[in-house]
């Protein structure tokens, strides 16, 4: 009996040290893991570039999944001098189970309340997390970014003296640039229109064409701008004068037997009103339809080339005679009740039945495929934003990337698209703008008001 009452004690004995030492264990890892997890914090640091303006704010997120953020810092190094920005510790009143996991830090920088200079300095975020590694003071991690301090506003300066331009009309700058610029060129109203550079030999030498919507006035202000890689802006008035247009009127009769002609096409158009009659259908052709169709093709100009392609006055189909004129208001009437309005963002011009349609200059081919109410349609680029548009093709005999000489065959006219006839539709296009193609067919314009200014100011900078 003494001898199985020693052997039950000693098997308790032995459960009891085996759950002591599981528990041992089980702590030892508890502590291994959490409190002595190696894991360092992750730094996070948005900066669009690496230029900074004279006042900015810097978004840092710091997150540590595990044990927590203890402390963060931030600073900033020139010349040997170390400027905080941040010192942050963090307590144990964070997230559910009393740690902060995740912050977002601002870095607030004013150059001149800081002592900070322009030029080079060295940006320093640091993290430790709440791990007992290092004698307690957690793994730790750390984030540098070089920087550049600006804070002296771009200049920029008209080299060129006269800009006329007429409402609906073209125009072009050429200017300079005190240093490289994120974003410069001409402000026209509430309309914006990029510079170039790569003409001129002299880097520093940038040129805009630009343009005047048919409906903006005398009244619009025009001036050049420019944003540096820091954000600092420059602006400079533009010397100007506009000239005030009267565009032509048309009325256009809305026929059943064209509603019938032209309808079928559109029915797969995305919210093209099927169960509408045929009303409902032709103004959500002229009207949504035309929306959307116009911001695609006036978008192309977004990677236009940075080379003047073209070469001289722009052709015209030959032959032709016109049908309707650029900025024409058109009045739609149906059965003697007018039912729609609209403006004509080109030139329609008709001469035999599938002619054949010339490439107007030299350019690259952008677009060559069916566009809404433009029917099959062509986009040539001819650089730096300028480009010309071929619409209610028949046949198509260019493909996109082609280039193309002055006088080469694109297709032919045809009545693809909301047409009412066989004709080519020609449009020019300068930036995101519809132009008047009547200055691009004269010679004389493009010399006093394009190629004479390239050539003045080329013989002077380059």
């Amino acid at each position: 009996m003494n001898f199985k009452r020693r052997e039950r004690k000693s098997k308790l004995k032995f459960m009891l040290f085996g759950i002591i030492g599981i528990a041992v264990i089980a702590s030892v890892s508890w502590l291994v893991v959490t409190k002595f997890e190696g894991d360092a914090p992750v730094i996070t640091v948005t900066l669009d570039n690496e230029f900074i303006p004279a006042e900015t704010q810097i978004p840092v997120n710091v997150h540590d999944e595990k044990s927590g953020i203890r402390r963060v810092f931030a600073s900033v190094i020139q010349d040997g001098r170390e400027v905080t920005l941040v010192d942050r510790d963090y307590g144990q009143r964070g997230d559910d189970d009393g740690a902060y996991h995740k912050v977002d830090v601002t870095l607030d920088i004013d150059v001149r309340e800081k002592g900070l200079k322009e030029g080079e300095a060295l940006l320093r975020v640091a993290a430790w997390d709440r791990s007992w590694r290092q004698r307690l003071s957690g793994n730790s991690a750390y984030a540098e970014q070089q920087i550049v301090i600006d804070s002296t506003p771009p200049r920029i300066s008209a080299l060129t003296r006269q800009h006329n331009i007429s409402q609906g009309g073209s125009g072009l700058v050429i200017y300079r640039l005190s240093e490289p610029c994120e974003k410069h060129g001409v402000r026209v109203g509430d309309n914006f229109f990029q510079g170039y550079s790569g003409y001129f030999e002299d880097e520093h030498v940038y040129l805009a064409f630009f343009a005047l919507r048919h409906d903006q006035g005398s009244d619009t202000d025009i001036s050049l701008y420019a944003r540096d890689r820091a954000g600092n802006q420059g602006q400079s008035g533009l010397h100007h004068y506009i000239q005030n247009r009267a565009f032509d009127s048309e009325s256009l009769n809305i026929s059943d037997n064209f509603l019938r002609q032209v309808l079928p096409e559109f029915q797969s158009e995305p919210g093209m009103p099927v169960d509408g009659d045929r009303i409902e259908q032709f103004l959500f052709i002229n009207n949504e339809l035309r929306m959307r169709n116009d911001a695609k093709l006036l978008s192309l100009h977004e990677d236009s080339d940075s080379i003047m392609h073209w070469e001289g006055g722009f052709t015209a189909l030959p032959r032709a005679q016109r049908r309707a004129g650029f900025a024409d208001y058109r009045t739609y009437v149906k059965n003697g009740e007018v039912i729609d309005r609209g403006v004509h963002m080109g030139v329609d011009l008709a001469s035999l039945r599938h002619a054949p349609i010339p490439a107007a200059n030299h350019g690259k081919v952008v677009f060559a495929d069916w566009a809404g109410i433009y029917g099959d349609t062509v986009v040539i680029d001819h650089g730096f934003g300028l480009m010309s548009l071929y619409s209610h093709l028949s046949r198509i005999d260019v493909g996109v990337g082609d280039f193309v000489s002055k006088g080469d065959a694109l297709g032919n006219t045809g009545t693809t698209g909301l047409a009412g006839g066989d004709h080519l539709h020609f449009s020019v296009i300068l930036g995101n703008v519809f132009v008047n193609p009547y200055e691009w067919w004269d010679v004389q314009w493009i010399r006093n008001n394009i190629t004479g200014k390239l050539d003045d100011i080329s013989e002077k900078v380059d």
